[in-house]
């Protein structure tokens, strides 16, 4: 199989209830208006780099529990390729968006990689999981993403070098919980000293990127009316890879991405989030 990106890590089977008035506590039910049900995780970025015209697949192994199941079915309607050995469990995250944000619970199992089927596979790319990276046979290109589960796994563990990586892309509370140091823009830094171009994202503050020689740059958010920012990261790592294959440069690379992730969230539908390229192009022109 040729394809331009490998997804390398699980998908998630989200549960996503939205319309929450607030946060439940301990002891308290709260109504949502409505539950969506959609692939997530590695599914989300194959699935964003699809509508962006690029041959993506997912792989990683697949669960064959009842959550697995349902997890496949889903996938093969959104045209997502998933490729691996057979597993037991299936990860599911529950996501509960409000106030701009969301908060997440999520069964998933420990981190692996799947080398068997992953060299059946010629891409250009690699999309995968910061834990899992050192796991991965010699590949081209190498683009590496965390939540917070692999940033609790990590935080003052890093390797010594990230010069493999060809970009790290996570969020700012990422970025700080895996240096353990408060400022964004420091723990950016550090990590760029790693030896890799770093990119994190700050909601509707924008983007940050620095590179392995110190420079740093910062982009603005476009403003956007989001209800559920589920999703955000995996919509700005798809057009941020997708940029980057088409050999834009860094600043542009951040503008791309923010703006596709923004437009994507504007309008979600109770379906994958990522709207096509024509209608990227359409609305950047608009």
């Amino acid at each position: 199989m040729k394809v331009d990106v490998v997804c390398v890590g699980d998908p998630f089977l989200d549960l996503i209830f939205r319309g929450l008035a607030g946060m439940p506590v301990p002891g308290e039910e709260q109504l949502a208006s409505s539950v969506v049900v959609v692939p997530g995780g590695m599914a989300n970025v194959a699935y964003a780099l699809g509508r962006l015209e690029l041959a993506a697949v997912v792989c990683a192994p697949i669960g064959r529990d009842p959550a697995g199941r349902l997890l496949a079915e889903l996938m093969a309607d959104a045209g997502v390729a998933w490729l691996g050995r057979a597993a037991d469990v299936t990860p599911v995250s529950v996501a509960l968006p409000g106030d701009g944000d969301r908060a997440l619970v999520t069964v998933m199992p420990a981190p692996t990689v799947d080398v068997e089927t992953l060299l059946g596979i010629t891409t250009r790319a690699v999309v995968v999981d910061l834990p899992s990276a050192p796991l991965l046979p010699p590949l081209p290109r190498v683009y590496a993403v965390v939540g917070d589960p692999e940033v609790a796994m990590l935080a003052g563990r890093l390797p010594s070098s990230l010069d493999g990586i060809h970009a790290l892309i996570l969020n700012q509370r990422e970025a700080t919980g895996l240096t353990r140091l408060s400022d964004v823009r420091s723990a950016a830094g550090h990590l760029a000293s790693l030896g890799t171009t770093v990119v994190v994202t700050r909601g509707a503050a924008g983007a940050t990127a620095i590179g392995p020689d110190g420079r740093m740059m910062d982009v603005a958010a476009p403003l956007a009316d989001v209800g559920d920012p589920t999703g955000a990261g995996d919509l700005f790592a798809a057009a941020y890879v997708w940029a980057d294959l088409a050999g834009e440069a860094l600043e542009e690379r951040l503008h791309l991405a923010t703006r596709y992730a923004s437009l994507s969230l504007e309008r979600a539908t109770d379906r994958q989030k990522g709207i096509t390229l024509q209608d990227f192009r359409n609305l950047l022109e608009g």
